[in-house]
């Protein structure tokens, strides 16, 4: 009978234990998605990125993945789904001549915007980087890498930079004001973000609800983003 009560104080003690770590956890996230930035450097080195791509813009795994490649426009990658010159974020970011045997300046002149060819468009079958062997592999491999998402990370955020600056100039301070920012910007570039929001007279809540008038889709993100930033 002793056994079996200390049994059952353990089990109780590791439940409580779980429940307190939840709860502290929950508490963090609560704090850094109420954070409020002041410049462009304080967003990118915050958790932010992170958050709106995974918990957003992928919706957990649900959409999209750090670890995508697809033949899409002639070669897409990761979570944010880099295309054309967009990929040279991520060829900034990471040691191309690991991955590639070619220097940075190399890979941003000649296999970036060129990966899909004027008057090509869809799934690369034959015209694209993402049907040339060399490049398959090396981006292949640096997916599989442990350094990859933090990489996708800084990329994204480095991509984003414009629309993080556009947004701080326009007093969208909040982590769910600039959460906003990013999540229509990643759908409408960032002229489209600009255009929208300044239709909307610069209020985050009214662009938001515009974005998502306009497919099942955005409203789906719109959903994530309201679950991920109340």
């Amino acid at each position: 009978m002793s056994t079996q009560i200390a049994g059952q104080n353990q089990s109780d003690r590791h439940r409580i234990l779980s429940m307190a770590v939840a709860i502290v956890a929950s508490f963090c996230s609560a704090a850094s998605f109420s954070q409020t930035f002041s410049s462009y450097e304080d967003v990118a080195l915050s958790s932010l990125p992170e958050n709106v791509l995974w918990h957003v813009i992928a919706r957990d795994g649900k959409s999209k993945n750090y670890s995508d490649l697809l033949p899409l426009d002639g070669g897409t990658v990761g979570i944010a789904h880099f295309a054309k010159g967009g990929l040279n974020a991520l060829y900034d970011n990471m040691d191309t001549n690991k991955y590639f045997g070619k220097d940075g300046a190399t890979m941003r002149q000649q296999y970036s915007t060129t990966c899909r060819p004027a008057g090509k468009k869809g799934d690369d079958t034959g015209w694209g980087c993402y049907s040339q062997k060399w490049w398959n592999e090396g981006m292949r491999k640096f997916l599989e890498t442990n350094e990859s998402k933090d990489i996708q990370h800084r990329a994204w955020a480095q991509l984003m930079k414009p629309v993080i600056k556009d947004a701080l100039a326009h007093k969208w301070q909040s982590g769910r004001q600039l959460a906003i920012a990013l999540l229509i910007a990643n759908s409408l570039g960032a002229a489209g973000f600009n255009r929208l929001a300044t239709k909307e007279q610069w209020d985050a809540e009214k662009s938001l609800n515009a974005y998502a008038q306009t497919s099942d889709h955005t409203k789906r993100r719109r959903d994530a983003l309201n679950q991920t930033y109340p």
